[in-house]
């Protein structure tokens, strides 16, 4: 009992002291906050409230991301050098997203995608009314912002997916997104990642021509340049993708002005490889989808396949891709006749994480266009054409960023007949050191 009597008094006494203290450190508190905490913690959410990024309801996620690409280019074209900076070109541009999605019900998705592109210094542009561009006579080639995807779609987990507005379709890029090396954005099949806006030399007087290396890689399809993926720029209409079945997917588009396009992917690992590939047909009728016209009536056949294979353990890989296009006899508007050509391209090389920084990949490349002449090759005489690029690189993955840096190295040269302006051609060289960071 006098145990008892002995402790109570000394609890008593330690919680007065605790209330003491407490007491006293809020006063201290109250004081360093200027003596009104609460008004200083509800200016400091106000002041948040006003700088913070909203999304219009609660309903629908917002998500931003994208990246920043830019390239410093040295190029030599047997006559002339000079050093650029510039971007990568559409599609492959620098670029922010804004992605929403929110649940109908268990299983249900609907969501919607805007991604908004810097054509900024774009060595891909031609202003078809001046002709300016990129090339030996300018260093900049500016077009600013552009609207590159606006779309809406549903989702269903069991039944795919169905999109609606300007978006890639079906068949875009079923060959050239099968590359995983982690060199396809800044190097790749198509023209988007060279200078077609570059006049082409004659080697025997170093007088330019008024035809571009990109009339000798030219796209009916999308009276474009692109060299690969000639049905690659995006457009208003309808895709359907199934869910993946055993690692396979199929698609189907429809487009005003008349398009449509089916496709199939496979992405899977088998016996330690990484295993991709991708086939896509277009048909494109009626007028013209995209940039200048170039005929009165488009009719154009677009087949392209292509594949990628990584040796998991060694990093070794190896990517290639294949397509043609199919112009029916088409009379353009200044009265020549488009020709069917063929495309394709290797690319072999190693991705391993030598260092702690992220994986390197070393590869090399090479391509070949067969009678892509345009319109402006064609009226000079041209008959047949054969285009060549090749060349490699080196780039570094800076897991810690997000990003990439990269030197590569293009050669091109060509051989065309049936055009005596067009017959010694100079070849050209191109080196870029670039730099390219995810956000």
């Amino acid at each position: 009992m006098a145990a008892q009597l002995n402790f109570r008094p000394a609890v008593y006494i330690a919680a007065a002291a605790g209330g003491m203290m407490l007491a006293t450190a809020t006063v201290a508190v109250s004081a360093d906050l200027g003596g009104n905490c609460c008004a200083d913690l509800e200016e400091r959410i106000a002041e948040l409230e006003e700088t913070a990024a909203r999304k219009g309801n609660r309903k629908v996620s917002l998500t931003i991301s994208g990246y920043v690409a830019q390239e410093v280019t040295w190029w030599d074209d047997g006559g002339e050098s000079n050093v650029y900076l510039h971007g990568l070109g559409p599609t492959q541009a620098s670029h922010f997203k804004l992605n929403g999605q929110a649940q109908i019900s268990p299983g249900w998705t609907a969501g919607y995608m805007l991604r908004i592109q810097n054509l900024d210094d774009n060595p891909f542009g031609r202003d078809a009314a001046t002709g300016n561009a990129i090339n030996q006579n300018s260093d900049n080639f500016s077009q600013g912002l552009n609207v590159q995807m606006s779309y809406w779609y549903v989702q269903s987990k069991e039944l795919g997916k169905l999109s609606v507005g300007k978006q890639a379709h079906a068949a875009k890029s079923a060959a050239m997104f099968t590359d995983q090396s982690g060199t396809q954005i800044f190097d790749n099949y198509t023209f988007l990642a060279g200078f077609p806006q570059f006049l082409l030399r004659d080697s025997t007087t170093g007088a330019l021509s008024n035809v571009t290396w990109g009339n000798l890689s030219f796209c009916y399809a999308q009276a474009l340049p692109l060299g690969g993926d000639c049905n690659g720029i995006v457009m208003n209409g309808v895709r359907y993708d199934t869910p993946a079945f055993a690692g396979f997917t199929a698609s189907a588009s429809w487009g005003e002005d008349d398009f449509w396009e089916i496709a199939l992917r496979y992405s899977g690992e088998i016996s330690g490889f990484k295993v991709l590939a991708g086939a896509g047909y277009s048909e494109f009728s009626d007028e013209g989808t995209t940039g200048p016209s170039v005929s009165p009536i488009k009719n154009s056949d677009v087949f392209q396949v292509g594949g990628y294979i990584q040796h998991l353990a060694t990093g070794l890989f190896l990517h290639a891709a294949y397509g043609t296009e199919e112009n029916n006899d088409t009379v353009l508007n200044n009265g020549t006749t488009a020709l069917d050509s063929s495309h394709w391209y290797i690319k072999g090389g190693i991705r391993q994480k030598w260092t702690a920084l992220g994986a390197t990949i070393v590869y090399g490349d090479y391509a070949e266009y067969d009678d892509q002449l345009g319109p402006a090759a064609l009226a000079a005489g041209a008959t047949s054409s054969t285009l060549r690029r090749y060349g490699g690189g080196i780039a570094q993955e800076l897991d810690a960023a997000a990003m990439t840096v990269y030197l590569k190295y293009h050669h091109i040269t060509a051989d065309v007949t049936g055009a005596p302006a067009l017959g010694n051609l100079e070849d050209a060289d191109f080196v870029s050191v670039g730099g390219l960071i995810n956000f």
